[in-house]
């Protein structure tokens, strides 16, 4: 009688706890799937074991990029371009000490930043995950986008022409002091000469302004084709 109660129990036990064992079973099998992912025609490719994704030693201008979580293709790609976009910015910031116009500046003397470039130059690869819901997988499926974007050969053209605009701007402000000397000096000499000749105040305030005009458009001149070499 007492072995009948056991067995009796011992089943009872087995078929209310079979559902829960059965849904902890089905949450470890919902693993998240990776896969290489073709970025310029956002495709899916084969799938792969999950990637380490280890920064490499000796190369601080490799980052870690993630886009945000996205129920759509189209849409984890564009984060994922974003957040390329922000890390060539963070560069940026680096080399022309977070210049307010360093971009613009940089794009001007000939640095193409395209996102879509600098990510492709790196393998990308697509994680996809079912969340499970009540125990059950869900119809929504979640999409996430990983990579090491290796930013050292647009960090060094950065640097190579962020000198230039510095050497540029140097120029001009040498440009600028010595304009002011050679002005000062041009009026006092032609003063003095005017003086010895008794050339009378009006025709020197004349010759004074034509001086300071002509000058002052050399320099400019000069200057704003430094600048745009």
């Amino acid at each position: 009688m007492a072995l009948r109660k056991f067995l009796l129990a011992t089943w009872c036990l087995l078929v209310c706890t079979a559902p829960i064992l059965g849904q902890n079973n089905g949450a470890t099998d919902n693993e998240p799937e990776f896969f290489k992912f073709d970025l310029k025609n956002r495709a899916i490719g084969s799938v792969v074991k999950q990637p380490e994704l280890v920064l490499p030693n000796g190369n601080s201008y490799a980052q870690r990029v993630e886009s945000d979580l996205s129920i759509d293709i189209p849409g984890v790609t564009e984060n994922f371009l974003v957040k390329v976009d922000a890390a060539i910015d963070s560069v940026i910031a680096e080399v022309t000490n977070s210049h307010l116009d360093g971009r613009t500046l940089l794009e001007q003397k000939g640095l193409q930043i395209d996102p879509f470039a600098v990510a492709m130059s790196s393998d990308i690869f697509l994680q996809r995950y079912t969340p499970i819901l009540g125990g059950q997988s869900s119809n929504i499926t979640n999409y996430h986008l990983v990579a090491i974007v290796d930013l050292k050969p647009l960090h060094a053209e950065m640097n190579y022409l962020w000198g230039e605009i510095l050497l540029g701007e140097r120029l001009i402000q040498y440009i600028m002091i010595a304009s002011v000397i050679l002005i000062v000096l041009f009026l006092l000499r032609g003063n003095q000469v005017m003086r010895s000749r008794n050339t009378n105040p009006p025709i020197r305030i004349m010759i004074n302004l034509i001086i300071l005009v002509t000058t002052l458009a050399t320099l400019a001149l000069f200057a704003t084709m430094l600048y745009w070499v």
